[in-house]
């Protein structure tokens, strides 16, 4: 008969273990001598892991590589462009769409890769307890912030390039050829943003079926987090403040376990079978889907490329994105959990002034410019004058940001203005005064000690 030491430590050079090692016992009390573990079967297994940790790291790095290599020839192929005032070519064009597609699909992978497949990505996993779902999660927002970024980058360029020389008709090659490398950024969230709801759905079913009747925190146990490569999962360590810790990507809890919170704020119910299909997932957030088809599609590649001018107005249109970064730290803080620290409610209140500045003030401002430059009477004459079309754009770009800076402003009112709740030895107190009187059967404050009076008054 054979049995291992549950308190067997690590292995010494001989393949035997330093303390309590494995032993064989017969029916007395006798010990033999320990059994010794092959060395082999250590190296190898050791040998196994640094070989997959080594493709890992390659496969992570190869991304990184392919993103900066995309990027470089985006950058190189607008050198040869002599004059701030020429065209982008159709198949210029076409090239910096299919750079873009390389570049923020490589980004998103190298940062998947890096947080599910290395060893300090690992640890940043298991010190904020994200599963698969959060960090896909928070990779789609940092993309998000850098395509800002760039956005934001871009347009200040122009404006101080364009503005300066006709509010109306200047132009600069760079705000078109953004235009074509950026369109490919706003359909590939499309896709990066289904992927995450899809995982959020995988990674919640997994934990119904492991946890069952486990009561969830904000739509899952933060107690738990999927391993990256396998199905399993795995406890993680820490004391009770770290595993209360927890929030999901917008900030709302689910009404049920079978439900998930969508980066919108909605409560979604999750499938029977388990399934999204995309084009559900299309028609169930239909507000950034118009938002982005608008913007990858009409905003970014027919207005820059067919009307040729104007560019000092549309540089203003890619400072909006000044606020992004902010709306998505906003996120990444949330996912990690980080909702109460001072980081959160500094980056929150950035986020209202630079969407309040950049998205809702920013419109009135260029068309108050536009009237003067077209010497109009007023704004609203400025306006009328517009173009159907050019009118409804407006309004499909403009009213979404105030939809979006009203859910802003309900949630800062929620952190600065939180209801506030009875104690419960408040609540005890006022359960005692307001003890039903025997005679009335009303609840009234009670004078006189409950025996009083149920012996009429007599003592």
């Amino acid at each position: 008969m054979q049995r291992r030491n549950g308190q067997c430590q690590p292995l010494v050079a001989n393949g035997a273990c330093k303390d309590g090692a494995a032993t064989e016992t017969d029916g007395s009390n006798a010990t033999k001598a320990p059994i010794p573990i092959p060395v082999a079967t250590a190296t190898a297994t050791a040998a196994a892991k640094a070989s997959q940790t080594l493709s890992s790291s390659c496969g992570c790095y190869f991304s990184l590589a392919c993103s900066i290599g995309s990027m470089s020839l985006a950058c190189g192929s607008l050198w040869q462009i002599p004059n701030t005032t020429d065209r982008i070519t159709l198949q210029r064009g076409l090239f910096l769409t299919s750079l873009g597609f390389i570049y923020f699909v490589s980004l998103t992978d190298f940062c998947n890769k890096y947080l599910l497949e290395t060893k300090r990505g690992q640890q940043f996993r298991h010190k904020y307890r994200l599963m698969i779902s959060d960090v896909l999660e928070v990779t789609n927002k940092f993309v998000s912030a850098i395509q800002a970024s760039f956005s934001f980058l871009v347009g200040l360029i122009v404006c101080k390039s364009t503005c300066s020389k006709s509010f109306v008709y200047a132009s600069h090659f760079l705000m078109e050829a953004y235009g074509w490398f950026g369109t490919a950024y706003f359909m590939y969230d499309i896709w990066s943003m289904y992927k995450v709801h899809t995982q959020k759905i995988a990674d919640k079913l997994h934990l119904l079926r492991l946890t069952k009747a486990q009561p969830l925190s904000n739509g899952h146990p933060r107690n738990y987090y999927d391993k990256a490569g396998n199905g399993s999962g795995t406890a993680a360590s820490g004391g009770g403040a770290t595993a209360q810790r927890g929030g999901n990507n917008n900030g709302s809890t689910p009404s049920t376990p079978h439900e998930i919170c969508d980066y919108d704020g909605a409560c979604v119910q999750i499938p029977k079978d388990g399934r999204w299909d995309f084009l559900k997932y299309v028609i169930t957030h239909p507000v950034m889907m118009i938002h982005h088809v608008f913007i990858g599609t009409f905003g970014l590649l027919v207005v820059t490329y067919i009307r040729g001018g104007g560019h000092c107005i549309y540089s203003y249109m890619f400072m909006m994105e000044f606020s992004t970064p902010f709306v998505s730290l906003r996120s990444i803080l949330s996912t990690m959990g980080l909702k109460d620290s001072r980081a959160y409610i500094v980056n929150g209140l950035a986020m209202l002034a630079t969407f309040f500045v950049c998205r809702v003030c920013m419109w009135p401002y260029v068309m108050w410019r536009y009237s003067l430059a077209i010497d109009a009477t007023s704004m609203w004459a400025a306006m009328s004058g517009l173009p159907r079309g050019c009118i409804i754009s407006i309004a499909i770009l403009f009213l979404p940001q105030l939809y979006w800076f009203y859910l802003m402003v309900m949630g800062a009112l929620k952190v600065f203005l939180p209801k506030r709740q009875k104690r419960p030895a408040e609540l005890k107190k006022l359960g005692s005064e307001l003890q039903p009187n025997a005679l009335t059967a009303t609840p009234t404050p009670l004078e006189t000690p409950p025996a009083a009076i149920v012996n009429g008054g007599n003592k």
